[in-house]
């Protein structure tokens, strides 16, 4: 009778262990406040939503207990910046990655049988399990964006971003502060939505900017017709 006893214990606690793990649903553009848009210029206004294609764009999402910044930076930047939270990641872990639907501006977490470094186990409710962070506990998310072209993963894209690659575009969303849901009563909560503390769509800007690459090529067509004079 003890030894049962014993290892009911041991259940409920594994079990009560699995249960207090947070979720939030990671998607976003199911309201038109919270699509996803590009343009032309770091900063600048936005030229459209992201296209209906779908895996032409990538996303990761972010979670911390802890902090309330990436840098410093709690509103969304876009193109060039030094405070993206791949640069920045101390404090801040992964959740998930996503990518775009074939609806404008909108995306939604990749399910298993994507890339293998891209792999999403999903809850029954597509939720993500938000790894430390507790049921019902207050956390704060960011979420960035980039286009395929720099690569599919989290690691192609910090490569890309350090070594100067092509032409891509790239975003950060703002600060959103929410409660996570428990997997019971507690709905899954969404960082993307026009609620307090939640975070509209945001920009991603080309990377690097028409502007910058003009003057690269222009440096390389006058140092080409200086080999040519000499």
């Amino acid at each position: 009778m003890k030894k049962y006893i014993v290892a009911t214990s041991a259940l409920l606690v594994i079990a009560t262990s699995a249960f207090s793990q947070g979720f939030v649903n990671f998607s976003g553009g199911a309201n038109a406040a919270t699509r996803i848009s590009t343009n032309s210029v770091p900063g600048g206004a936005s030229t459209g939503l992201t296209t209906a294609t779908a895996g032409l764009y990538y996303y990761a999402l972010f979670a911390s207990s802890t902090q309330t910044s990436v840098a410093g930076q709690t509103t969304a930047i876009s193109g060039t910046s030094t405070k993206y939270v791949f640069d920045n990641s101390s404090g801040w872990t992964l959740v998930g990655i996503a990518a775009n639907t074939a609806s404008y501006g909108r995306f939604a977490p990749l399910t298993q049988g994507s890339t293998s470094a891209n792999q999403t186990a999903l809850n029954a409710d597509n939720s993500l399990t938000v790894q430390g962070i507790a049921g019902a506990a207050t956390a704060n998310f960011v979420c960035i964006g980039w286009s395929a072209n720099i690569g599919s993963t989290l690691a192609e894209l910090i490569a890309w971003y350090d070594n100067g690659g092509p032409q891509g575009w790239l975003g950060q969303s703002g600060i959103a502060t929410i409660a996570l849901g428990d997997g019971g009563n507690t709905q899954t909560s969404n960082p993307f939505g026009t609620g307090v503390g939640q975070v509209g769509g945001f920009t991603l800007g080309v990377v690097p900017e028409p502007g910058t690459m003009a003057l690269a090529a222009l440096g390389g067509a006058s140092l080409l017709l200086f080999r040519r004079r000499k």
